[in-house]
């Protein structure tokens, strides 16, 4: 039987240590809502340059912060959310740690 993924990066997460896990935590989140701003943008029919132009972020963040290269600040955040019409909220886990970054996510507005 092949080895599962799990299995053949085990090994290697184990050599890694602790702050391998922050640093891929912290590219998780800063992935993850790259996709959550990509997904609202598109389906709203804006263009980087237009969502760019109607929160205030330079166009060269926006792509940044869709490819996840950099983490937008809270207020960056909270700016491209309210031109998505969308509002920002906090996430709470329960794996009883708590998370690298604070974890937030975009909801779309009801309305």
């Amino acid at each position: 039987m092949s080895p599962t993924c799990s299995d053949v990066t085990a090994g290697r997460r184990a050599r890694l240590g602790k702050g391998a896990e922050t640093q891929r935590e912290v590219f998780e989140q800063a992935y993850d809502i790259a996709m959550q701003v990509v997904e609202l943008r598109e389906r709203l029919g804006m263009t980087q340059v237009e969502l760019a132009e109607k929160c205030g972020v330079d166009q060269g963040d926006i792509s940044r912060i869709e490819r996840g290269s950099i983490s937008p600040t809270a207020r960056t955040l909270q700016r491209i959310a309210e031109a998505l019409g969308a509002r920002v909220e906090l996430v709470h886990l329960c794996h009883g740690k708590p998370p690298a970054l604070p974890l937030c996510r975009l909801c779309e507005s009801a309305g």
